[in-house]
């Protein structure tokens, strides 16, 4: 056999076995390619499903957000359309309790605060922050369409503290200024479910220590005496204004 030939055989052993590695190596490319698309489509899906999932899971996070804001505003009578018709009392099991109504659960808070060891002037807040909070607010600066102003008022002032004890007592209806401001917003009676002293705790802490106010106290026996008084419905500014200074 010529030398030739055998360099033709060799040169054509040598281009078979080249096309067959490159067939070989063409095969596994394509096969790994093919992972990596389907790899690549199974990345997108997850991410897809994954932002799905984070879409709903904000969703819920947000309803969950505004239902705990909506109990939150229940137990702190902060609803921003009307006037409260009453409160919630507790922190576990609220229990709603309307204005200027005899409650049982109310007066039992009451005697149990009352009867606590509790500073007077912290019984005396903690009964405004939850009762009267809910309409003159947390700060005392009352609400349009809810209740005046308790910081500042002259009605809350006032030299002796009776016209404010007649008023928690009684309740008030009719036109009423206060700074110079007309309110025609009724105020239940709280007679039935605040003793003297808890009537008392309460307007001293207003009178004293509520924002700006510095006025003096009122003790148990200004409210007794003018519990006395029984008073056939609501007290009116005209009626409160006739009583003199003590």
């Amino acid at each position: 056999m010529s030398l030739t030939r055998v360099i033709a055989l060799m040169l054509c052993a040598a281009i078979v076995a080249g096309a067959a590695v490159y067939y070989v190596c063409q095969k596994n490319a394509d096969r790994l390619e093919g992972r990596a698309r389907r790899a690549e489509s199974e990345r997108k899906t997850a991410v897809a499903r994954l932002a799905t999932r984070e879409a709903e899971l904000q969703g819920l996070r947000t309803d969950a957000a505004e239902l705990a804001r909506l109990k939150e505003q229940l137990k702190t009578n902060a609803a921003p359309a009307a006037a409260p018709t009453g409160f919630y009392l507790g922190a576990q099991q609220p229990v709603y309790v309307a204005y200027g109504t005899p409650d049982p659960v109310l007066q039992s808070f009451i005697k149990s605060l009352m009867e606590s060891n509790q500073d007077p002037k912290a019984k005396g807040e903690a009964i405004f922050q939850k009762i009267c909070a809910a309409c003159h607010q947390r700060d005392g600066m009352g609400k349009d369409g809810t209740a005046p102003p308790l910081v500042g008022s002259e009605w809350t002032l006032a030299p002796g503290g009776e016209r404010l004890v007649r008023i928690v007592l009684n309740g008030v209806t009719g036109p009423i200024t206060v700074q110079g401001r007309e309110w025609n917003l009724p105020m239940p009676p709280w007679r039935d479910n605040l003793d003297d002293g808890a009537i008392s705790a309460a307007l001293t802490y207003i009178r004293t220590q509520l924002g700006a106010n510095n006025a003096s106290a009122i003790n148990a026996e200004t409210v007794a005496a003018a519990r006395k008084d029984l008073h056939p419905g609501p007290e009116t500014a005209s009626e409160l204004s006739q009583i003199s200074a003590k």
